[in-house]
């Protein structure tokens, strides 16, 4: 009976040590090595580089259901290694950036240029090569400061909403990655989802979560289209939806408005095919699988025939497609890269006049 009580004893005191030394791995990272969620980057009046980060502080609260807390941190200098290495001064010790999803770049950085402080961040190990950037109206540092009662942490929202807009706003998602290559590819154009505060009241999503007296949501309806420089230009929601019409996002709601009324159609499913010839001329074929999901018509979505959903959604597709482009082309912008969809088929040096046109095919469905 005896060994039986030790045996009990010592596997309860083993299994106490396990649980303590677990407790110490998990916490300690979180303790020394602030965990990074967001990060934003910013060029100042002065010329100089502004890098801000959005940490996960361990303890703040331990009450169920309290929201985590996040602290925002920033530091400027001459280069964005020298920002980054003065925060680590100033935290003492070096962050952790590898669960940072969110890349925010400022309005002025937009302006001047992007390019080269995007390549240095591509270059810098600590940043994860798939972390998703995006442009923001005002500056990076300002965007992560919001209060945001729904998500806790502006980071967090950013990092939710650019998932979202990726499977029905139709904004496809840029990385670092994608968005450096952009630039080294000939005749590509890079392009971010462009980002605007949006106050909201208070209550809205229960917690106060501190930081600003004002609560804000984030508009990401918009995109910026950059020149070869990386000097940015803001681009209306529509270019937005072009840019995810030629199936570069995961799906799509459009609203159409008809004669009789509207249909909101959800685009399920993009197939699309680049035609390139010789010659310069580019066809898109798209083949959409759509599926109207409201409608204030007569006919409930189910009873609209197949015929005038496919044909209003024609309608809808090639005209926003078709102004989009054009109206990029007047800034010498081209929102779906043909010149460089061109180039990647007959190489740098056959150059034309692209000749752009579309050929869509829809189909109903209910699936």
């Amino acid at each position: 009976m005896k060994s039986r009580t030790k045996r009990i004893i010592a596997i309860a005191l083993i299994t106490v040590a396990c649980a303590l030394l677990s407790g110490l791995i998990v916490s300690q990272p979180v303790l020394n090595r602030g965990v990074v969620v967001g990060m934003g980057v910013d060029e100042t009046e002065s010329g100089n580089v502004e890098v801000t980060i959005q940490i996960a502080v361990a303890g703040e609260s331990s009450a169920p259901g309290a929201p985590n807390r996040y602290a925002v941190v920033s530091s400027e200098s001459t280069t964005l290694i020298g920002a980054m290495e003065e925060i680590s001064r100033i935290l003492a010790y070096k962050p952790a950036y590898f669960h940072c999803h969110i890349l925010v770049i400022g309005e002025r950085l937009v302006t001047e240029g992007v390019r080269e402080v995007t390549t240095q961040l591509f270059a810098e190990d600590s940043v994860m090569d798939d972390v998703a950037i995006l442009a923001a109206q005002g500056t990076a540092k300002e965007t992560l400061e919001r209060s945001v009662s729904v998500q806790g942490a502006a980071s967090i929202y950013l990092q939710q909403l650019n998932k979202i807009n990726s499977s029905t706003g139709g904004h496809p998602t840029t990385t670092l990655k994608s968005f450096v290559t952009a630039f080294e590819t000939e005749g590509y154009t890079p392009f971010l989802p462009w980002v605007e505060a949006v106050p909201v009241p208070r209550a809205i999503g229960g917690a106060d979560t501190g930081g600003d007296e004002q609560n804000y949501a984030f508009d990401c309806s918009k995109t910026v289209l950059f020149d070869e420089e990386g000097r940015g230009s803001v681009e209306s929601e529509e270019v937005t939806v072009a840019i995810g019409l030629t199936g570069e996002a995961d799906g799509i709601l459009l609203p159409i408005t008809t004669e009789e009324g509207f249909m909101d159609v959800y685009i399920k499913k993009s197939m699309h095919l680049w035609h390139i010839e010789k010659e310069g001329k580019i066809v898109l074929r798209p083949l959409y699988c759509v599926k109207v999901i409201a409608t204030d018509l007569e006919e409930s979505p189910k009873d609209i025939p197949d015929e005038k959903v496919e044909s209003e959604v024609k309608k809808y597709v090639e005209k926003v497609i078709t102004e989009s482009y054009a109206l990029a082309e007047i800034k010498a912008l081209d929102p779906f890269s043909l010149k460089g969809k061109y180039h990647k088929k007959y190489g740098k040096k056959q150059d034309a006049e692209i000749d752009f046109s579309l050929e869509i095919k829809v189909v109903v469905s209910d699936a």
